[in-house]
């Protein structure tokens, strides 16, 4: 079998693919056994996604480029990976894959899909589909895409997850099929690692269940996310994940004020405004600051504590242009709104100005 070879134009390292021979084509035909699907030569390493994952994986376990290097290879070398100059060979690989707790078969599935700009594509429209409610077009697109054969295992779990996240808000399917389901695509952890589509699923499971009234069972998803995330580890290579975590973060606070835990909600709320800084990310950070005015209200704050929550919250739902946020606490919170507003806003706008 002839494959093509990555080389390093800086210097002249070629990839492990040029020396694998016997033991890739043993490699791959695992991979087509446990995802099966075909095997298709290579068009063009990933070697940009590996790099970012590398580091991603490196930074969660904890581990700075000398610690993972010691061992294996050298801290520059490391560096080198991790800035995508060069791709390691087989053996450096199989190395690394041990000490970050992964599969070989995920680092070499990531180097090797060959239609990463279509799936890339296909996941930014699905997800544009989905932030703005049309969850019967986004169905209709992954069920035509998990038609096609020979997919990219990470692309068919994605669809997968896809599927039953549309459904359930179109009730297409019950509660517990969508349970069933999701936790299925759980047990592919090495494909799911991959974008975090892991923490997706178990966020929607907790969604699911906190929708059920089953809150127990919810926050114990929530908590499982954010167990394993380290607030410490902002880095730009992890700008969308840190983002994806004030949705968990803001599930989890909306969950504990449904249940009637409101100590704990406001606790999680001030977190959620927290990192929301950190990452200068203002996405939800209306919601948590209304959360915030809601549970002040449950716990008999003082006044002036619940007016300043829902001003702040208006300030950034105007902002951001969100009308029907802006309505409804217009409405609802009428009461305590519009004293102090210039105040507010000069300080929101201090807060979030780039340095």
């Amino acid at each position: 079998m002839y494959y093509k070879l990555f080389k390093n134009s800086k210097n002249n390292a070629s990839c492990f693919f040029s020396h694998l021979s016997d033991d890739y084509e043993h490699h791959s035909t695992l991979l087509d056994k446990k995802y099966n699907y075909s095997y298709r030569r290579p068009h063009q390493m990933n070697l940009k996604h590996f790099s970012k994952e590398l580091a991603w994986l490196r930074i969660k376990n904890g581990l700075s480029q000398k610690e993972l290097a010691k061992g294996i290879c050298t801290q520059p070398a490391i560096s080198k990976i991790e800035n995508g100059e060069v791709c390691p060979q087989l053996d450096t690989l199989h190395l690394l894959s041990l000490k970050l707790k992964v599969p070989l078969s995920y680092f070499i599935h990531i180097l090797l899909f060959e239609n990463k700009d279509y799936i890339d594509q296909t996941v930014t429209y699905i997800e544009e589909l989905t932030s703005r409610h049309r969850y019967e077009e986004a169905f209709r697109l992954v069920k035509a895409e998990l038609t096609m054969k020979n997919q990219d295992p990470w692309f068919e779990a994605y669809l997968s997850w896809q599927r039953f996240y549309n459904g359930y808000h179109l009730k297409y399917y019950t509660a517990d099929e969508c349970l069933n389901g999701l936790k299925n695509l759980l047990k592919n952890d090495a494909i799911i690692l991959e974008r975090f589509l892991d923490i997706k699923i178990l966020n929607t499971i907790g969604t699911i269940y906190s929708n059920q009234g089953k809150y127990q069972e919810s926050i114990f998803y929530y908590e499982k996310i954010l167990d394993s995330y380290q607030e410490n580890t902002i880095n730009p290579l992890l700008e969308s994940k840190n983002i994806y975590m004030l949705r968990v973060i803001y599930n989890k606070a909306k969950t504990l004020y449904d249940a009637r835990n409101y100590e704990l909600a406001t606790e999680t709320v001030s977190q959620g405004i927290q990192l929301s800084i950190k990452n200068q990310n203002m996405s939800l950070i209306g919601q948590f600051y209304y959360y915030q005015g809601q549970c002040f209200e449950k716990l008999h704050f003082p006044e002036g504590k619940i007016r300043k929550s829902y001003t702040q919250s208006l300030y950034f739902f105007e902002l951001l242009g969100n009308d029907t946020y802006v309505g409804i606490i217009k409405k609802l919170k009428k009461k305590y709104l519009f004293q102090e507003l210039n105040t507010i806003q000069a300080s929101a706008t201090e807060t979030y100005h780039c340095s």
